[in-house]
């Protein structure tokens, strides 16, 4: 990059960039850039005289540093990186000039008028042709020719009427689809723009954009983290809620993991940089519902390709009206009215907007089709533990068998289940911490048997800890010595978890399954909501299957479930003509997820599982799905009456134009005016009843 030296003292100096006006550079960008080289103490840039103020140590060696990073900057390094805040900024300029164009009307000589009329319509033009020579006829052709056949009459007047009030609403609509945009941004990182680090012993204030990986970023009381990253320094109370769901504040300190979006309630740290920007979990949350529309609704292709064949139509009629009245006037007011452009921009607002809607209560939905699928969802299909049962079952009782020691046995299980992130895996790791049983990683790698078990070796002897069907049917190893007090324990609803060394059985643990509090309730209003059936699937055996369903009042179950089992019921279902939701946490639940019409999972499920889902519950209960449900069904509702609408006041617009009661002009008015409020309608907030206030209700 060019520049040139205004004035050089001992330890300052001060340098005009080259920059040209048309870009506009932020001033953190220039500071960051400069501030990085050692000996830098402060620096400023003044945007309207494009130039930098820069204190340093007075050494020589550091001035000729700071003005070679200055020189080999690209230009290209201060470009603006929002093309689409500057495309909107482009619409608003070219209606301004249309208006004031209109405004002067009168004091332009009239040899001008034609010019200044063309020239207006160029853009229209452009659009319209285009789409001619790629065979479509759509809106922006039905504009073309409304303002062609104007300017060929020498109506002036209507042709620059009609293009100033088509700007303006395609201003308008670009300006509604920002607006959803912010409001996403807004929801969780909240509208502040800069941040504090640490640098050289300094603190200076940064654009966040700016902000890089290994930076020492400063936060304190009432501030938004603005990345991803480790605290370095400090303790602080965090309101991880728009992350996490967590309804208080968490304790941070030194050593532990904050993230974008979350606020700092009490405190000061220094967290030391480690995702930035679109790499930070909250954006990455924001990008999929912005990339959303790869994923579309059926409703929403509907919509668009119910547009796109209306449009033809439109000149067929605008022809017979000219053919049958010989009113040119007439014929331009149907072309000037079409159902496509309200039918096009509403449906993906309302789909965008509902899904800003289920984010706002912790609910993640990975696409527009999925908010409709959720919607018609009439058989609603759950994995058992982890989901209705509690996120956290405990260790009720371990036995030993053959000679083992209960300690032996419990610290080796702990040894090999900690490295898989499964309920059943946690309670045994947790309750060999409670013994105070540290068991230290001597096992060989761990072998994780999807559904089935673990298998390892520990000390050269080999360990299996899993369900009987792999101990016993896959592994041939006998269990006949705990057979009753085994039996006792599954007649009583306890999950079984058995133990192997060395091919024989060393044990077992039995778990207890807690039932979520709320999930009874839950239930009940799914029900109330128009769900058909409700089934519950696990890998235990029939007793606690049959013991968790009665507790719950759920009719169907399916007990000792495989993952390929669970596929084959959902395909079934499916092929039977059910819209099939499948709720899940674990590594056994992510292929009936994935086969499922739209599939559920909870936050603290398996990485895999949360991969695989369509729906995500941030919040980690269940009760985001009847709020987002709920949601998406006023959404579909929302979307038919825009429908209704659309072709009511589009077709009473253009029965008014073949009886000649309105103008070319007002018809353009009229109908852009249509395609913003109904748009704007898009926009509303849902007023949904939180989950808690309706289980208050049924106490």
């Amino acid at each position: 990059m060019k520049y040139r030296i205004v004035h050089s003292l001992p330890q300052r100096i001060r340098i005009s960039l080259r920059i040209p006006r048309r870009h506009t550079p932020e001033s953190t960008r220039f500071e960051r850039l400069v501030s990085v080289v050692e000996g830098v103490q402060k620096v400023s840039f003044n945007c309207r005289t494009r130039s930098l103020l820069i204190k340093y140590s007075g050494d020589r060696n550091v001035r000729d540093a700071l003005l070679k990073a200055i020189k080999e900057t690209p230009l290209t390094f201060v470009k603006k990186e929002n093309f689409k805040r500057d495309k909107l900024e482009q619409k608003k300029k070219t209606a301004v000039l249309a208006g004031a164009l209109l405004i002067a009307r009168p004091i332009i000589p009239f040899v001008f008028v034609p010019l200044f009329a063309l020239y207006g319509a160029i853009p229209i033009f452009r659009k319209g042709f285009r789409a001619a020579l790629n065979g479509r006829l759509n809106v922006d052709t039905l504009d073309s020719a409304a303002i062609g056949i104007s300017l060929l009459r020498g109506d002036y007047l209507t042709a620059s009427l009609i293009t100033f009030f088509l700007k303006v609403g395609d201003y308008l609509e670009g300006r509604i689809r920002q607006k959803s945009r912010e409001s996403l941004t807004k929801m969780f990182q909240g509208q502040e723009g800069w941040a504090w680090i640490k640098r050289n012993g300094w603190e200076m204030r940064v654009n966040i954009k700016d902000i890089a990986e290994g930076d020492l970023v400063v936060v304190r009381t009432g501030s938004s983290i603005p990345v991803d990253g480790i605290v370095a320094e400090g303790a602080a109370l965090v309101n991880q809620s728009a992350i996490t769901g967590e309804p208080f504040p968490v304790p941070k300190r030194e050593g532990l993991m904050v993230y974008a979006g979350t606020v700092l309630e009490e405190g000061l740290l220094a967290i030391k940089s480690i995702k930035v920007g679109n790499e930070t979990r909250v954006s990455k949350i924001i990008k999929v519902i912005e990339e959303s529309e790869g994923l579309k609704a059926d409703v929403q292709n509907y919509a668009e390709r119910l547009a796109n064949r209306i449009a033809p139509y439109s000149f067929i009629l605008s022809g017979l009206i000219y053919l049958s009245t010989n009113n040119p006037l007439k014929a331009i007011s149907v072309l000037l009215v079409d159902y496509s452009c309200a039918i096009k921009l509403s449906t993906p607002l309302m789909i965008m907007s509902a899904m800003i809607a289920t984010a706002r209560r912790d609910v993640l939905i990975k696409g527009g089709k999925f908010i409709e699928r959720l919607a018609e969802a009439n058989i609603f299909v759950f994995d058992k533990t982890g989901t209705l049962t509690a996120a956290k079952p405990k260790v009720f009782d371990i036995l030993s068998f053959n000679g083992f020691n209960r300690e032996y046995l419990l610290k080796n299980a702990a040894c090999v289940e900690e490295h898989f992130p499964h309920p059943v895996a946690t309670a045994v790791v947790k309750r060999a911490e409670e013994e105070g049983l540290v068991h230290e990683e001597n096992h060989a790698e761990v072998e994780y048997v999807l559904a089935h078990g673990i298998a390892s070796r520990i000390e050269g002897k080999r360990i299996l800890v899993g369900s009987k069907h792999f101990i016993c049917e896959d592994n041939g190893i006998p269990a006949e010595c705990g057979e009753p007090v085994i039996k006792d324990f599954m007649d009583r609803g306890y999950s079984v978890l058995y133990i192997a060394v060395e091919n024989k059985l060393a044990g077992i643990i039995a778990i207890e399954d807690q039932v979520r509090e709320d999930s009874e309730k839950f239930l009940k209003m799914l029900k109330d909501s128009g769900v058909e059936r409700i089934i519950m699937l696990t890998g235990d055996n029939d007793a606690a299957a049959r013991n968790v369903a009665k507790r719950l009042g759920i009719e169907e179950y399916y007990a000792q479930a495989l993952p390929e089992t669970k596929s084959e019921i959902i395909k079934n279902l499916k092929n039977r003509g059910y819209v099939v939701a499948m709720v899940g946490d674990g590594i056994n639940d992510s292929p009936a997820i994935s086969y499922a019409d739209v599939g559920i999972s909870l936050k603290n499920g398996a990485d895999i599982a949360k991969e695989a889902c369509d729906v995500l519950l941030l919040a980690g209960g269940l009760e985001g799905i009847i709020e987002a449900r709920k949601i998406a069904q006023d959404a579909m509702s929302r979307i038919k009456k825009n429908f209704r609408y659309i072709i009511g006041i589009n077709s009473t617009l253009i029965a008014l134009g073949i009886l000649g009661m309105i103008s070319p002009v007002t018809s353009a008015f009229m109908h852009n005016a249509t395609t913003i409020l109904v748009s704007a309608n898009s926009l509303k907030s849902y007023r949904i009843s939180p989950y808690r206030e309706k289980c208050c209700e049924m106490r």
